[in-house]
């Protein structure tokens, strides 16, 4: 029974890797093997669609932009979220509840129920095909679970850790900066991982602010490419597929424990 029970979850662990298995024999085979032999591994491998894609696909440009978009959200998520989960998990006032309830609102809030009216208002403040109107609503959407992931690690802190500083004479930044930002790099680092691949992934938004081509992530140029290039070369579409993802996967391959850890760091809030 135990056997059968692994062998149960090594196929169901194949079916979920058969797409990737697919993207990347995909992207080596030529026109007419794409046809012939859709699923098989290719007969000989044909490098030439990765430089095709990356000549006709504007894969630089559009990779440049995507990494700005993630690292911008990234910096002013993490910088912002932390300071506000001190805040609501170390310091007594008056609506830290009431402050607490309003930030946990925004993880049932999904993009697409607002995509109207935000973009009424990235146009009214002239941020649309900006880098600006991309990165402020990727970090307003992000910051909730950032807040509430950091604000149960930081419960679980002793209170000592403020006392001593405040004795050594600190202010409440000093105090943050010196002594409590270096203690939650892991979490903030497990949120780098998260926010990664949510902001390297996300397209609705994207697709509707970044209209002009020189603002788009790599999700938007991928969906123009495969319009201009139809269904006719596969193994091109896949090269561009396996490029596209290739940032994701090494990232996700790298920070995968800190994603498990992640997924549990809501059992201690209380």
């Amino acid at each position: 029974m135990k056997y059968l029970s692994r062998v149960f979850w090594l196929g169901i662990g194949c079916t979920f890797l058969f797409p990737l298995y697919w993207m990347i024999t995909m992207s080596l085979k030529s026109k007419s093997e794409a046809y012939n032999n859709p699923f098989g591994i290719p007969y000989s491998w044909d490098w030439i669609n990765y430089s095709e894609a990356l000549s006709k696909y504007h894969f630089f440009v559009y990779f440049e932009n995507s990494l700005i978009y993630t690292i911008g959200t990234i910096a002013i998520t993490l910088t912002t979220g932390s300071m506000l989960a001190y805040c609501l998990s170390r310091m007594q006032w008056r609506f830290n509840s009431a402050a607490l309830l309003y930030v946990s609102l925004g993880l049932i809030v999904p993009i697409e129920v607002v995509l109207i009216p935000l973009f009424q208002l990235i146009k009214w403040l002239h941020l649309k095909d900006s880098y600006w109107g991309l990165i402020l609503p990727y970090s307003g959407f992000a910051i909730a679970s950032c807040v509430l992931m950091l604000f149960a690690f930081l419960r679980s802190l002793p209170k000592e850790l403020e006392e001593a500083a405040c004795i050594d004479g600190t202010n409440v930044y000093q105090t943050f900066f010196r002594i409590i930002f270096p203690i939650v790099t892991p979490a903030l680092m497990t949120q780098c991982v998260l926010l990664f691949m949510r902001i390297w992934n996300e397209f609705p938004l994207a697709f509707i602010i970044a209209s002009k081509d020189q603002f788009r992530p790599l999700t938007v140029g991928l969906l123009s490419f495969f319009v201009s290039v139809g269904v006719s070369d596969w193994g091109l579409i896949g090269a561009t597929m396996v490029l596209s993802s290739l940032p994701m996967i090494i990232v996700y391959m790298i920070g995968n424990e800190r994603i498990e850890n992640a997924l549990t760091a809501g059992a201690i809030l209380k």
